[in-house]
């Protein structure tokens, strides 16, 4: 309970920091996201892969890809605001809110909390979780902001996605519970495919302009390490 509530507040946090620095650092927001999704990718390959495979299930790969594809389906909604990309809409005249991101993105962030029910996991996976969704939450923050949106209604949006991990790994508590073990592999081979998918999509992405390349690449080593000691 007491991990499910610290990273209820470090994503909030993470979001609220908008109006501490009253704007967005595209740089350091791009770093941010290059080590969570190095530190993502680390312990999903040594860490959950090893475990979920060693159930002996042959069709886990199946659910693997289902979670890769489900993971583009719901970027095509969130135009990829989970890595970084921030669109804003210059020429409306009234602010919109954009409900199809905000549902996607929550669904990401839930699924990507159901893992955590694993009690040996646990703290990396809010480790990992953490250092991903802090950034997102600060270009959450500063989409729904520079887009017209009210503060009252982009801070409630902001504490609904911080919300949705904690009510995932709720959500993996219960399936443990509840269910046999290998639907709960299963469920977990999908949220294995989203974490590959969302990591690598962070990891090559290049910026445009190539002047972060060598500390991008340090970053990125810096998250594998640490994925390593944990």
């Amino acid at each position: 309970m007491t991990a499910f509530i610290i990273l209820f507040l470090l994503i909030t946090g993470g979001g609220l920091l908008y109006f501490l620095l009253n704007k967005s650092n595209d740089s350091l927001l791009k770093l941010s996201l290059a080590f969570s999704g190095a530190y993502l990718f680390g312990i999903t390959i040594t860490h959950l892969v090893p475990e979920v495979f060693s159930q002996g299930d042959k069709s886990i790969g199946i659910y693997v890809m289902t979670g890769f594809l489900f993971q583009i389906i719901l970027e095509y909604f969130s135009k990829g605001i989970e890595h970084g990309h921030i669109h804003l809409h210059e020429h409306k005249q009234h602010a919109v809110f954009p409900v199809s991101m905000m549902i996607s993105l929550c669904i990401h962030a839930f699924f990507e909390g159901v893992p955590m029910a694993d009690n040996q996991q646990r703290q990396s996976l809010m480790m990992g979780i953490a250092m991903h969704h802090i950034p997102v939450a600060f270009a959450l923050m500063s989409m729904l902001m520079q887009s017209g949106v009210s503060k009252t209604v982009s801070v409630f949006s902001l504490v609904v996605f911080a919300a949705m991990s904690p009510v995932g790994a709720f959500f993996g508590i219960y399936l443990g519970d509840t269910l046999m073990t290998e639907w709960f592999s299963k469920i977990m081979a999908i949220v294995i495919g989203i974490f590959l998918h969302i990591s690598t999509t962070i990891l090559f992405e290049s910026d445009s302009n190539h002047r972060f390349n060598f500390i991008k690449m340090a970053v990125i080593l810096a998250g594998v390490g640490l994925s390593l000691m944990v």
